[in-house]
């Protein structure tokens, strides 16, 4: 029997969405080309950080904050629903300037988000000291984010599997979709690895692997790969206590005493592979900015690729068939939008109407870029 919505691609995008729309009582089934969660969606840090990588206002930064808002009631409802504990931590988030740094250039994002009323403030050389006191000596000052939080994201994906298997969604594990079947102005379902599956709405949520199944509907979705290096490291003593940015890397200590530090942007395309010269990039960052860290193990590097596109925004709604939605290109916040993307999806599945919120983010801006250009 087919479903009423059809999800293609199994990371945090997706199966939060599976997991909202099936509580809104429809049926769906989630279709992962291999593994739930083992993407970009396990490879990122798991920092909810938009006014830390904000440089200016606008509707994207808008959204951000929107989602950042649900994430301590999502994982304390993900918590009672599947027994995980995505390891939300409230402890905010330092970014670091240090002395032979432009101030002015460093903290021009804080000026604009302090004149907006948005919850910062500057600490000098020496508070930060009694805040993270294995800061190194050259910090000269630093920006307090106080409502600048982390999950544990491989811990978020365990609890998302669970939550959507407990909902009643039917995963389909190591199937690939090669296209998506189109009749008229209507999707009628999907062709996979496995043999044709039908359903009512179909959901593209697949990532950097996004652009093979929109391009040949027409849709101009250039979701391409952003390949991104971390490593892990590990103390007998964790020397920090909560995430830590420089102008060139983070480190983001979890509650195992481990430290992540990261992390690398680099198209290089489908290529997975962790460098001698992005892991020497990553610690010796790490090292100008932790000098104690010298003597941590490293006990893990890793890489995931990361959907990114054109203007390094989601692409969000509607995508040309009237029952085709769109879901993808989050970059570098598919963590931190999940909770907001699913709510949104759901409520344009539901209702048969984009929200406004979707406006900046539709498919269509890159067609009027091209046509622009032309």
């Amino acid at each position: 029997m087919p479903s009423d919505v059809l999800i293609i691609g199994g990371g945090v995008i997706g199966c939060s969405i599976a997991w909202r729309v099936s509580q809104a009582g429809l049926s769906v089934t989630l279709i992962e080309k291999g593994r739930i969660g083992c993407e970009a969606s396990r490879a990122a840090a798991g920092m909810l950080s938009p006014q830390g990588e904000s440089q200016s206002p606008g509707p994207f930064f808008d959204l951000c904050l929107r989602s950042r808002a649900l994430y301590k009631d999502v994982t304390q409802e993900l918590f009672d629903v599947s027994g995980v504990d995505s390891e939300y931590k409230d402890e905010g988030t330092l970014a670091v300037v240090f002395d032979h740094e432009n101030l002015e250039e460093r903290t021009a994002w804080a000026r604009w988000q302090l004149d907006a009323g948005l919850p910062l403030e500057y600490v000098s050389a020496a508070e930060l000291r009694k805040l993270e006191p294995a800061v190194a000596e050259s910090a000269a000052t630093a920006i307090f984010l106080p409502q600048e939080h982390q999950i544990e994201n491989r811990r978020l994906m365990d609890a998302l599997e669970i939550a959507i298997r407990n909902a009643g969604v039917q995963i389909l594990e190591g199937t690939e979709v090669i296209s998506i079947i189109r009749e008229a102005d209507r999707v009628t379902g999907i062709e996979t690895t496995k043999g044709r599956i039908a359903g009512g709405t179909v959901i593209v949520a697949a990532g950097t692997w996004s652009s093979a199944l929109l391009q040949p509907l027409g849709l101009d979705a250039n979701v391409v790969p952003a390949r991104g290096q971390m490593v892990a490291v590990k103390s007998d003593v964790c020397p920090i206590t909560r995430v830590l940015h420089s102008h060139s890397v983070y480190v983001v200590p979890r509650r195992d005493g481990r430290i992540l530090i990261g992390a690398t942007v680099e198209h290089a395309g489908f290529k997975k592979a962790v460098t001698v010269a992005a892991v020497n990039t990553l610690l010796k960052a790490a090292l100008d900015l932790v000098p104690t860290l010298a003597d941590s193990e490293i006990i893990e590097t890793w890489c995931g690729l990361r959907p990114d596109t054109a203007d390094h925004l989601p692409i969000l709604g509607f995508g040309g068939p009237e029952n085709l939605l769109l879901a993808t290109g989050h970059y570098r916040n598919g963590i931190l939008l999940a909770p907001v993307t699913a709510n949104l999806l759901t409520e344009t599945v539901t209702s048969n109407r984009e929200p406004a919120e979707f406006r900046d983010f539709s498919v269509t801006r890159f067609r009027r870029e091209i046509a622009y250009a032309g």
